[in-house]
């Protein structure tokens, strides 16, 4: 039975980690990546190409077969076999290309080697001193700046002054439409990993979750004020461990429960919507937990992305179920009257050992 609690504790801190942190989804043989923050080293390789989309994008390795980079700051800095596509933000390209390059951005910085074409669009275009252009520069900017040591062997061709309102509305829809599937998938993943989370919680404390969920009920206002104080009082404690140097230990382990805490609180508010809804259909799931626990969590992931009024629903929840999690766990440590009394019936049997009269033995 423990080395079944280990496993299941073991498997309920991987999908932790999995939903808490930023993560980087790699198919195939690692040639589509995306996420938070993607980084590829400069000592890796890939060599069947390379799609990457993300908040911030950082590729330092050398790329065969064709690189294609998305997000709000673009860097790409080795060797790139194949043509470039680059659109973003803020994009730098710094590294080596030996095919075509095409750029989108707000501001695009080039400062690398280019062999061939380089076609690209930008509010503001900056030409490094390092950067070797040995095609045409064909460009569409209102602003380009080629600084002095720059080189471009080719023509410098500007395709228009600015670019079409048309066509920038246009990009914004082709970027909307790529990044849709990229956000239902996102979502779905939290979903299923919350569910399973939410499977294994149960499975190791079915008393206390049925506890939590109970609680939620019984005293909302008192769950809000203790979810408050929950919520503010714990971070400001941790800072206060890690001031300190010598709390630093505590303060990590109070911020990993602090994580999972808020994490978990979606699982115990999941249920009880689902209880409520399913109950009116069938009474014997108003005391279930899967299938309460399933749309109880999609129906909250459904209202919190409601812009605004998500984010409200999100911390009511969080207020909520914080509460009722420390009213539970409050109620489960002993008061000192019930271990004054835990201790009188140990020391009455101490006494009796103590009493008893050991027996003489006889001598032969």
């Amino acid at each position: 039975m423990q080395k079944k609690r280990l496993l299941v504790m073991g498997l309920i801190a991987l999908f932790l980690t999995f939903a808490l942190s930023s993560f980087t989804y790699g198919a195939g043989d690692g040639n589509f990546r995306f996420g938070k923050n993607v980084k590829m080293p400069a000592e890796e390789t890939a060599a069947g190409g390379l799609a990457a989309a993300g908040a911030n994008v950082e590729i330092l390795g050398n790329v065969g077969g064709g690189l294609k980079a998305a997000g709000a700051n673009v860097v790409t800095s080795g060797d790139v076999q194949g043509e470039l596509m680059a659109c973003g933000a803020n994009v730098v390209l710094a590294g080596k290309y030996h095919s075509k390059v095409r750029a989108a951005a707000s501001n695009l910085t080039l400062s690398g080697t280019f062999d061939g074409d380089v076609n690209v669009a930008a509010a503001r275009i900056t030409v490094a001193p390092t950067a070797l252009i040995k095609g045409n520069l064909i460009y569409a900017s209102a602003d380009l700046n080629l600084q002095k040591g720059s080189r471009v062997m080719g023509e410098v061709i500007q395709r228009q002054v600015m670019v079409k309102k048309e066509r920038i509305e246009k990009w914004g829809r082709q970027g909307l439409k790529a990044l849709i599937p990229i956000g239902i998938f996102f979502w779905l993943i939290s979903i299923v990993a919350l569910i399973i989370v939410g499977l294994l919680v149960y499975y190791l404390f079915p008393k206390k979750t049925n506890a939590v969920i109970s609680t939620i009920s019984q005293s909302p206002w008192k769950n809000l004020w203790f979810g408050f104080i929950f919520l503010v009082v714990v971070p400001v404690a941790i800072i206060v461990s890690f001031i300190t140097v010598v709390g630093i230990p505590a303060g990590i382990i109070a911020g990993i429960f602090y994580g999972i805490a808020i994490y978990i609180s979606s699982i115990y508010m999941g249920v009880w919507i689902g209880r409520k809804i399913l109950g009116y259909i069938k009474k014997s799931m108003a005391t279930a937990f899967f299938w309460p626990l399933v749309v109880g969590t999609i129906i909250i992931g459904l209202l919190t992305l409601i812009p605004i009024i998500g984010c409200l629903f999100r911390l009511l929840i969080l207020l909520l179920t914080l509460g009722a999690m420390w009213l539970v766990m409050w109620k489960t440590i002993p008061s000192r009257a019930q271990r004054k009394a835990q201790r009188k019936p140990q020391r009455k049997a101490r006494k009796k050992v103590q009493r008893k009269p050991q027996r003489k033995t006889r001598r032969r």
